[in-house]
């Protein structure tokens, strides 16, 4: 029970902590979000992985992995949630994010030869058809106030692929070296080096990331690293099986605080909320082993 509850309150943790980006979005941009939020996530996650990481025991080859995980998610996939929030609004784009275990399903079917079973694939046809009925609907009213045509799922729909290659790339990495806490502080570690080249890299001189971006997003930040811990915790004390379906609920919460406290900068359908729920079911079916 105590695991369920912890990851509940992981969900939690992410989904409020989306919208307290969503409420500032406009004030910077994707890649100095991403940035804060995952600085904020190693100030918190470094000093833990070092107390509780036996580091006589590190294994090359798993860290590797880790670095290549952390490359993939956070690193890209984070980018491109934030990027999609802006071009798809925060409900169209939580619910295309939550389908990445669709893809890893196929990558493990196509290249690890894994078998499904019938449950799974009607849950591969739930997350299909939520994020169809997803597309049409952001494409009939939109989840602002204007329309958003088709590429804005465009970036949610690439996170989501890098989520899915990255939790295939950690797996290896757990099975090789079990430091999960270390194994998310050196994703975590990766991608910022990831958004500082991003950011030499960009065109975009316009402004450059400041004290006010630490002041607008730290909250967030804070957020999104306790969800990490929370989930942790929660997969200790529980199933892998029961917490992963549990975590997925993260998107009910932020419909829930999107129609709460962001009614005016985000509109929320009833066919989005099916969709979601479609997505949702799907996911938990996905989860059956």
């Amino acid at each position: 029970m105590l695991g369920i509850v912890l990851a509940l309150l992981s969900a939690m943790s992410f989904g409020i902590s989306q919208i307290f980006v969503r409420k500032n979005l406009e004030k910077s941009n994707f890649i100095y979000i991403s940035l804060t939020v995952t600085i904020m996530g190693n100030i918190i996650l470094w000093p833990l992985a070092l107390k509780f990481t036996d580091l006589n025991t590190v294994n090359p080859e798993g860290l590797m992995l880790f670095v290549l995980a952390g490359l993939l998610a956070p690193g890209i996939a984070r980018l491109f949630y934030f990027k999609g929030m802006e071009t798809a609004g925060i409900s169209a784009n939580a619910s295309i994010f939550a389908t990445y275990p669709l893809y890893t399903s196929i990558v493990a079917v196509s290249l690890l030869g894994e078998a499904l079973t019938a449950e799974n694939w009607i849950g591969l046809g739930c997350v299909i058809a939520g994020v169809i009925f997803v597309g049409r609907n952001v494409n009939r009213t939109g989840t602002q106030s204007n329309k958003i045509p088709k590429k804005g799922l465009i970036a949610p729909v690439l996170g989501s692929l890098a989520i899915a290659f990255s939790q295939i790339v950690r797996k290896e990495g757990l099975n090789i070296y079990n430091q999960p806490l270390l194994g998310v502080a050196v994703g975590y570690s990766t991608s910022i080096i990831v958004y500082i080249l991003v950011i030499v890299a960009s065109k975009q001189k316009s402004r450059r990331f400041s004290r006010k971006d630490i002041q607008l997003f730290w909250k967030p930040g804070v957020g999104i690293a306790a969800g990490w811990l929370l989930s942790f915790l929660a997969l200790s004390q529980e199933m892998v099986s029961i917490v992963a379906p549990v975590l997925q609920t993260e998107l009910l919460f932020i419909l829930f605080f999107t129609y709460i406290f962001l009614r005016k900068l985000e509109k929320i359908s009833i066919k989005l909320v099916a969709s979601a729920i479609l997505i949702i079911a799907g996911v938990i079916l996905i989860s059956i082993n």
